[in-house]
């Protein structure tokens, strides 16, 4: 289990990832022109600091797209079926525990987390490191341009608390439509808020995941009553959702790091009490 090939493009992934990118590039691009037209004596360090985010950001990005987590080509021993296996009607297969059908992916995927739409796939059992690198790497890059552009949210503001800065801020598009800004402003505009944005949404999602990473759970089983089913302590929790080497897939999205298991059996938590029964579902 791990990288599969694209046999064809799916406009499912294409599409959420074209857009992902635009925004990946613009907010790049944006930060490139800010240290290349302020020349100081951290430009350099500051350059590199952005390309290494920028390298892990795309980096991740591909490796979430490239790996599988689908029952797709995985054999499955329905010889297991009773001890918490459930069946989907959808894929017409049994089906493990952790394992549920995405109907965006019209798939089942192995310890689902949820469908990430940005990046046109579910988040599961091989793909959450990747995904969760990605929202690291993308706080820290979003956290450095936010703070680069404070000198443009100043600049923008230069005529006070006004309508006109309030609107430029907040609907940067509709100034543009209605030709109260010039195109560069809006531009600037744009991007800033991108990142403020961008900024906010990747600190909450990571911060919330960092909590279930902790406690070895995911989104579907926290909200459905069974965070603590799979807990076995925070260090082993980090290694069963990254890897081995879970201490260094920050680094890089290409360090080896082996997950243990084979996404099919869990080892229940020491706290829990319950073992998975046979259900069917839909």
């Amino acid at each position: 289990m791990g990288l599969i090939k694209m046999s064809r493009w799916d406009p499912a992934v294409v599409v959420p990832m074209c857009g992902t990118g635009v925004l990946v590039t613009s907010v790049a691009l944006e930060v490139l022109y800010v240290l290349l037209s302020n020349p100081s004596a951290a430009q350099l360090p500051l350059l590199l600091f952005a390309s290494y985010l920028l390298f892990n950001v795309l980096g991740n990005m591909l490796k979430f797209v490239q790996t599988n987590s689908t029952i797709a080509g995985v054999f499955l021993e329905h010889d297991n079926v009773g001890q918490g296996w459930l069946y989907c009607y959808t894929c017409q297969t049994h089906i493990p525990p952790r394992c549920h059908h995405c109907y965006t992916c019209n798939v089942c995927v192995l310890r689902r987390d949820h469908h990430c739409t940005l990046l046109g796939k579910c988040v599961g059992f091989s793909s959450y490191r990747y995904f969760l690198c990605t929202l690291f790497h993308g706080w820290l890059a979003l956290l450095l341009a936010t703070i680069l552009n404070a000198d443009i949210f100043i600049g923008l503001l230069h005529e006070g608390l006004s309508l006109h800065s309030f609107f430029l801020l907040l609907m940067p598009w509709m100034m543009l439509i209605l030709g109260q800004v010039k195109a560069s402003t809006f531009i600037f505009a744009f991007v800033a808020d991108t990142c403020i944005v961008g900024f906010l949404f990747c600190f909450a999602f990571l911060t919330f995941h960092l909590i279930l990473l902790s406690r070895g759970t995911t989104t579907k089983e926290w909200f459905g009553g069974h965070a603590t089913e799979y807990d076995n302590g925070w260090k082993k929790n980090f290694k069963n959702f990254l890897g081995e080497r879970w201490y260094l897939v920050w680094l890089s999205p290409w360090i080896q790091s082996r997950l243990p298991g084979d996404g099919i059996n869990f080892e229940l938590g020491h706290l829990s009490t319950t073992v998975p029964s046979m259900k069917s579902t839909q």
